[in-house]
């Protein structure tokens, strides 16, 4: 598991196989099942990366968001959003 977190972010890709509780050992395991449950997660800064490659792995693709002075991993990948705006427009 280790391996598939020490890759970069970009490189990571879907498991369906993968289970969430491969990560229950993780220090950042309490953020990651936060946003497996309500969709937004506030993990420490130096947890933010790991969360968010774990996300990923399990089929959420996040962006992280600052909201009064704070960090949070949000729902989505900013690249699709804007992608996903200039369709709408051409139509």
């Amino acid at each position: 598991m280790d391996d598939i977190l020490n890759k970069p972010l970009t490189e990571i890709t879907e498991d369906p196989f993968f289970r969430a509780d491969n990560f229950e050992n993780q220090p950042w395991y309490d953020d990651f099942q936060m946003y497996l449950h309500i969709g937004v997660c506030q993990p420490k800064p130096e947890h933010t990366l790991q969360v968010q490659k774990a996300l990923k792995i399990m089929g959420y693709p996040t962006h992280t968001a600052e909201h009064d002075g704070k960090l949070y991993l949000a729902p989505g990948e900013i690249g699709n959003r804007q992608q996903k705006k200039k369709r709408d427009r051409e139509r």
